[in-house]
């Protein structure tokens, strides 16, 4: 196990530096959390505490702290990621050994380790992976309750279940049915105790859950920052709406390429969409990202995923560019087999239904044992997960990694069933493990196929093992008393069946993902060029380039101490300056820039008291209702010549018009 742990730490960690900062926007918010207590608890963007980020404080808590005891840095950032994805393959041993077997336990931790999306998500500074790493202790503490009859612990499980919606809110509450259901079915006593048991568990899920909200939401608007993302300045319309019901019936849903985030209300960068191959500087965007910088050829496919049928078909491998922005396919129940998707979870879905099969047997649920009920708690985790992933109308990929637990669980217990049953068989059940092995390299071969160039590397060892296996398999047939055939067969099986996940997760590692608030993996990443639909905002920030250096020394050495540095629209215009000065740059519309955090009279009336003298206007626009502002700035202020800030108007791959008040 502590090999597969630390594999699992060096996919996560391994030139960790070349993502920088990552995603600017929390690390932005980091800076200014670090500025003050205030700051800290309420999760503020800007050093100023004007707007809030649009996620619970728990994993940027834990970020802070790191950065607390090793300083400001990116690496430093991601490390709580890193860490908890390498954690959380152990606890996949843990949960499994235990009840079916050693051998079961490693395999869940590898297939977990080595699913893509989890390489992807713990590259990053979002929260998926401590969310994962929460939930896992949750089950545990499920386990431990049903099998010493102790409530102690189920209370213990609501709590963490609880500590998990503090890292990402109502995703947290996605494991409930299945810890509902198991605890039910499997703890002892009579059915009534069982469910003052889960009643108390409940109100001690909530009572964690809400703590922070409800202190967030007490608390005056005046005296907090306004909670970003929401319509009504509480944490409460938070939850349920962009963290909540927009994330399953958002309006534009879909692939959701087009506009930042989704169709929600609009930043868009007119741009993005029309690059034209072989620009001048080869999509290399300065410093603002990293890795790659090469070209797409003359010809290359624009939207490159895009341009097959993305039903069962992979399409034609012509993926130059990467597909759209946020490419989660068409919704349906194909839908985490479309090209977009399978490459990041689903690789190993087929062989988990295989060994579900195996693993069928009648049993009554008035006697189901814990060991029953550990199966049944992973079948119903990756089942809420499949089906929201396959119906919901916006999520970004990396997301999938939700996926991993239930699919890594189940491949731990059902791969050692599908081979007693062909050793023993078992009658109709001995032929389940060489179709799960056809059926699976199969489609990974026909997946793997549509990109050229993995044909004379990657397909050979789908293909070559896969056959080597069922050859094998025959041989024991033949001979059944050399059962080192049989093993064998069963290496060379989990060989073909894991080289696609595997190399895929290498890719992650290998490579920076262009668009670093939506990542993914894949061989795309390799070419190192934008995806269709990103806005400027989405790419590694690494170090300031020297134009953003320029416009920063030019801010500072005109600061008014107890103003603000600079204010714009956006947390484009600000996240990279907060970063690099720590000084109160102000994003008034939060991350797109739509927030209600202020009107034009208290914007106003913080240029008439001096507060604002530095306001930068992106050239892609003002949106929503605070666009006004940005019209008054545009007629009421001095366009700044960008002489006087070294020339070039521009915040990374942002152009601006930097405006001055009372000069």
């Amino acid at each position: 196990m502590t090999g597969i742990a630390l594999l699992s730490f060096g996919l996560n960690f391994y030139a960790i530096s070349q993502i920088g900062y990552g995603n600017a926007y929390y690390a932005a918010a980091i800076k200014s959390m670090m500025q003050s207590w205030h700051n800290f608890f309420y999760v503020s963007f800007d050093p100023a505490g004007m707007v809030s980020v649009d996620k619970p404080p728990l994993a940027l808590w834990v970020q802070c702290l790191f950065v607390l005891v090793f300083g400001y840095h990116g690496w430093v950032m991601l490390l709580p990621q890193a860490l908890a994805g390498a954690a959380s393959s152990v606890m996949m041993d843990l949960l499994t050994a235990k009840y079916f077997g050693r051998p079961a336990g490693l395999l869940s931790a590898l297939v977990f380790a080595l699913t893509p999306a989890v390489v992807v998500a713990s590259r990053n500074n979002t929260m998926d992976m401590q969310l994962i790493l929460v939930l896992l202790i949750a089950a545990w503490f499920l386990f431990k309750s049903i099998e010493t009859s102790k409530w102690r612990y189920l209370f213990f499980s609501g709590a963490m279940v609880g500590v998990g919606f503090n890292v990402k809110m109502l995703q947290a509450y996605m494991v409930i049915p299945a810890v509902v259901l198991v605890y039910l079915l499997c703890a002892v006593g009579r059915v009534w105790k069982r469910l003052l048991a889960g009643a108390v568990a409940t109100v001690i899920m909530a009572a964690v859950s809400f703590a922070w909200v409800a202190a967030v939401d007490l608390t005056p608007a005046s005296s907090r920052p306004y909670v970003g993302s929401s319509t009504n300045n509480t944490e409460m319309e938070l939850i349920v709406g962009h963290n909540g019901m927009e994330r399953v019936s958002r309006q534009g849903g879909g692939t959701g390429g087009g506009s930042f985030g989704g169709n929600r209300g609009g930043f868009r960068n007119p741009g993005a969409q029309n690059q034209p191959n072989g620009n001048s500087d080869g999509f290399s965007r300065g410093n603002r990202r990293a890795g790659g910088g090469q070209t797409a050829q003359n010809g290359g496919a624009p939207g490159g995923q895009n341009n097959r049928s993305d039903g069962m078909g992979f399409g034609d491998g012509m993926r130059t560019m990467g597909g759209t922005g946020n490419d989660i396919g068409t919704a349906g129940f194909l839908r985490l087999w479309q090209s977009s998707m399978y490459g990041q979870a689903s690789w190993m879905i087929l062989p988990v239904l295989f060994g579900i099969l195996a693993c069928f047997h009648r049993f009554s649920l008035k006697k189901m044992t814990l060991k029953q009920g550990v199966f049944l708690f992973w079948v119903s985790w990756l089942a809420v997960m499949a089906i929201f992933f396959s119906f919901a109308s916006f999520f970004h990929r990396y997301y999938l990694c939700m996926l991993a637990p239930g699919i890594a669980g189940l491949m731990g217990i059902g791969f050692p069933r599908m081979y007693r049953a062909f050793r023993g068989r078992e009658g109709w059940k001995q032929w389940i493990f060489p179709a799960c092995v056809a059926v699976t390299d199969a489609v990974a071969a026909c997946y793997v196929w549509s990109y050229a160039e993995l044909r004379s590397c990657l397909l050979p060892l789908i293909v070559g093992f896969g056959l080597l296996a069922l050859g094998l398999m025959a041989g024991f047939l033949a001979r059944p008393k050399k059962e080192t055939a049989l093993r064998l067969a069963a290496v060379c099986a989990l060989i073909s069946m894991m080289s696609g996940p595997f190399y895929w997760s290498l890719t992650a590692t290998l490579y920076v993902s262009p668009n670093i608030t939506m990542p993914y993996a894949g061989p795309e990443l390799k070419s190192g060029m934008d995806t269709l639909g990103m806005t400027a905002n989405q790419h590694a920030f690494v170090s300031s380039d020297s134009n953003t250096v320029a416009l920063e020394k030019y801010l500072v050495e005109n600061y008014k101490e107890g103003s603000f540095l600079v204010m714009g629209q956006s947390s484009n215009e600000v996240d990279q300056i907060i970063a690099d000065t720590g000084l109160p740059a102000v994003a008034y519309g939060g991350f797109l820039g739509t927030d209600q955090a202020m009107t034009l009279d208290q914007f106003k009336a913080l240029v008439s008291e001096g507060k604002v003298t530095y306001f930068i206007v992106s050239d892609s626009g003002g949106m929503g209702s605070g666009s006004e502002i940005v019209s008054y700035v545009t007629a009421n202020a001095e366009k700044v010549d960008a002489s006087e800030y070294g020339g070039v108007s521009k915040i990374g791959e942002i152009s601006f018009t930097l405006y001055r008040f009372g000069k």
